[in-house]
């Protein structure tokens, strides 16, 4: 991907971003293990119905008294005039250095800080076609840092809708795991995929994400326990939804036959079952028990003899 203009002086900062921070691996070690917790949870989210992430207040350390004072200190600080005035400013100074980091790069297509500086400045202008523009001609001379990387992916997934755009961001972390052996990168890619398991083939893709990620970063000392365990997590909570399934039948199929004490085994059922008894299960378990009615005295009389 890199050519050989690609080694100018720029490049050792560029490499000096790919690695990671050693102080800063525990903390990514805890933060990949507690999205990990989640995945039973996504597995089953994801087969039978879509669930959109929800935003605490509280959990991000924002109380709605702090949210009352900051508006209250803000209209006594300035004025809207003011501020739509100090916004219009700060618009026109981006879009005059997105400007020129455009013509500089015009120059010169090797500067690496430059494409760096106009991603970022796009991103923070919302123009989205753009910085995805800009992001692709980078990645074509350079391989991207795992900041990058992620940002990148982390974009493109919130903008994702249908099947067409999960498909365009499995390329997209195609390419990410081919620039540098990055156990986080897999990790979200792993994560990503359970997203997809209700479509078709989305078993296997999550499974075929899971062991290249192991082959490719599993033996990683302070990063691969992580993948191991979301790996097996993933498994536990098929099993798990697997088992759930099996049951649900049997009580169903059990429902639909005339048999004695089904009024306790319907009972039962309402009672074990997190969700509603289907309309469909309570019919035929109606049905069955008018029959059951029509042959309890022929049932009766053969005891009896």
């Amino acid at each position: 991907m890199a050519t050989a203009a690609a080694t100018s002086a720029s490049e050792p900062e560029a490499e000096s971003k790919a690695g990671p921070k050693a102080d800063g691996e525990e903390d990514e070690v805890k933060a990949a293990r507690t999205r990990r917790k989640v995945l039973s949870r996504a597995v089953a989210a994801a087969t039978y119905k879509t669930v959109g992430p929800g935003w605490d207040q509280q959990e991000e350390g924002v109380s709605e008294s702090d949210g009352d004072e900051y508006a209250m200190a803000s209209s006594a600080e300035s004025s809207p005039g003011e501020y739509e005035w100090e916004y219009d400013e700060e618009e026109e100074k981006n879009q005059l250095e997105i400007e020129r980091l455009e013509e500089q790069l015009s120059i010169n297509v090797y500067d690496y800080n430059c494409h760096v500086d106009l991603i970022r400045l796009l991103r923070l202008e919302g123009e989205l076609t753009k910085v995805r523009m800009a992001r692709q001609k980078m990645s074509e001379i350079f391989p991207l840092t795992e900041e990058l990387w992620l940002e990148w992916l982390h974009d493109e997934i919130s903008m994702a809708q249908d099947g067409l755009d999960r498909e365009h961001v499995y390329d997209l972390f195609e390419k990410a795991v081919k620039d540098y052996i990055c156990p986080n990168i897999w990790l979200e890619y792993g994560q990503y995929s359970v997203g997809g398991i209700g479509q078709k083939g989305g078993l296997e893709k999550v499974r075929s994400v899971f062991e290249r990620a192991l082959s490719s970063v599993g033996l990683h000392m302070t990063k691969g326990l992580a993948l191991w365990e979301a790996y097996r997590e993933f498994e536990s909570a098929i099993v798990e939804a697997a088992r759930l399934e099996k049951v649900h039948s049997l009580f169903r199929r059990q429902l639909a036959i005339p048999l004695y004490d089904m009024e306790a085994t319907f009972a039962e059922y309402e009672e074990w079952s997190e969700d509603p008894v289907p309309e469909s299960v309570i019919q035929n378990y109606n049905k069955a028990l008018q029959q059951l009615e029509k042959y309890k005295p022929y049932e009766e009389a053969l005891v009896k003899k």
